[in-house]
């Protein structure tokens, strides 16, 4: 059986199934995975992000990556989850693992607020933070945040 591989992420709905109308033009075999579910009672994450993910199957995988690379403008493309570092939108949210329930035990860390849920890059292994980090506070000569 062909394996499927996601080739891009979305928070919403609407860019993700427009672009898989867009890949089934282009000849690719192409559909929608959400997983908000898996991420709400697998991963306690209650607000799911980049969970919806257009899948190609996987002898198609690097032909779609080339063909969304030349659809780079496209304002569909522009909606969907990219990583800061290479541009890749092969993201997943939170970065532990869904293939084993050893992952579930990191999940329930950052669901308790002991470490923090980060956006992970499947093509170059790079995380970064939901939230964007906030200002610096202003400091005095020692360094020390001024009132």
């Amino acid at each position: 059986m062909e394996q499927l591989v996601a080739v891009a992420t979305f928070n919403e709905r609407d860019p993700a199934e427009r672009l898989i109308a867009r890949l089934i033009e282009a000849g690719f075999h192409a559909d929608l995975q959400d997983e908000s579910d898996e991420q709400k009672w697998k991963l306690f994450n209650l607000t799911p992000r980049a969970h919806l993910r257009v899948r190609v199957h996987s002898s198609e995988e690097d032909r779609a990556i080339a063909q969304l690379g030349a659809w780079k403008d496209d304002p569909i493309l522009a909606e969907a989850v990219h990583c800061p570092e290479c541009g890749s939108s092969r993201a997943q949210f939170p970065q532990f693992s869904r293939k084993t329930i050893v992952g579930a035990l990191p999940a329930a860390l950052a669901a308790a607020g002991v470490i923090e849920q980060d956006y992970y890059c499947q093509a170059c292994q790079f995380t970064w933070p939901a939230q964007p980090p906030g200002p610096e506070p202003e400091v005095d000569r020692l360094n020390w945040p001024k009132r």
